[in-house]
């Protein structure tokens, strides 16, 4: 097995192990009580909190096509849907699955350099509002929980990040670094046309997206209102396990989870360490091990429940591409 392959099922499987060991430490009948506590009604709202904000994600991305490249709302809510199916839960990296959602927005219409132009900007604007909820959340837990030993490291974490969001904003005007060059090619790549060949059309789309200023502060506040959404999923969850947790709080915890979780990017699906971040952060509010491990697995099982059909719907439209395909053949 290659190197490529090697190390993410290792990490994979490492956070598996932190798993499991965190369900036996914590008590694994504990775990599986307030998993079974939760009503039919408490798990639907859940899901359906997610599946809001699964529309207002597919909104932001729309909101960076125009009306003439053919983006409908829905087929940018179908892309993001598997963006975030493939991405999260088929053994690509997360930049496959940025690489899928772009190839189905195309396949919905929509010009191959309309598609990663498009699709870069909506990652620079969902990260850029994710420093601002994280910033959000560094504040309510200054409130909450001063003294909090997580305070100076996500503050840290915090000042870079936001430095790479400016060099990532200036790198995609003029292409500027081959790391950001790279990520450009490999998402074009997959289109069936010729990747080189269309980098000016891609750099003109770029261009031509970063003059809609409007249209990228639409974008920015839409994908902030989505971030304070999984805080308000994170809240339904607690409730749904019995937690009475404030919806500040839970905000505060979505946010600082979401502060650890980009530091483990390379790990498929952050595996183990979503687990032990929400037992981290719930003993700061004064939740139970236990309860805070169960919303880990009840939030890994809503991704699931949305993910499957995801999975098999996009798995017929590719099967049905393939044929037309070879028919034109």
């Amino acid at each position: 097995m290659s190197k490529s392959k090697l190390i993410p099922a290792l990490l994979t499987l490492a956070g598996l192990a932190v798993i499991t060991g965190l369900v036996v430490f914590f008590g694994a009948g504990d775990v599986l009580h307030a998993i079974a506590s939760i009503s039919a009604v408490g798990l639907g709202e859940y899901i359906a909190a997610q599946l809001v904000i699964l529309l207002g994600l597919g909104l932001g991305w729309r909101m960076l096509l125009r009306s003439r490249q053919k983006g409908s709302f829905w087929l940018c809510v179908w892309g993001r849907a598997v963006r975030d199916a493939t991405g999260e839960f088929l053994p690509f990296s997360q930049v496959g699955g940025y690489v899928l959602g772009a190839r189905v927005i195309t396949l919905g219409g929509v010009a191959m350099a309309d598609a990663v132009a498009s699709t870069l900007g909506d990652i620079t604007t969902e990260f850029l509002a994710q420093l601002v909820f994280i910033g959000v959340g560094l504040v309510i837990l200054a409130h909450q929980v001063p003294g909090s030993d997580l305070m100076m490291p996500v503050s840290i974490g915090l000042a870079v990040a936001v430095g790479l969001g400016v060099g990532l904003i200036v790198a995609q005007r003029g292409v500027g670094t081959k790391l950001f060059s790279a990520l450009a090619m490999r998402i074009a790549g997959t289109t069936g046309q010729g990747a080189a060949d269309n980098f000016q059309r891609l750099q003109a789309a770029l261009d031509g997206m970063y003059t809609q200023h409007h249209r990228l502060a639409w974008a920015a506040f839409i994908h902030l209102l989505c971030w304070i959404g999984t805080g308000t999923a994170s809240y339904i969850g607690f409730q749904a396990l019995g937690v009475h947790l404030s919806w500040v709080d839970a905000v505060c915890i979505e946010a600082m989870l979401h502060a650890i979780m980009a530091l483990a990017f390379f790990i498929p699906g952050r595996v183990g360490v979503q687990e032990a971040a929400y037992t981290l952060l719930g003993g700061l509010f004064g939740i139970p091990p236990d309860l805070s491990l169960s919303l880990s697995l009840l939030r890994r099982a809503r991704d699931f429940i949305i993910a499957v059909p995801v999975l098999i719907v996009w798995q017929g439209q590719e099967a049905r591409q393939l044929k037309l395909n070879m028919n034109a053949g």
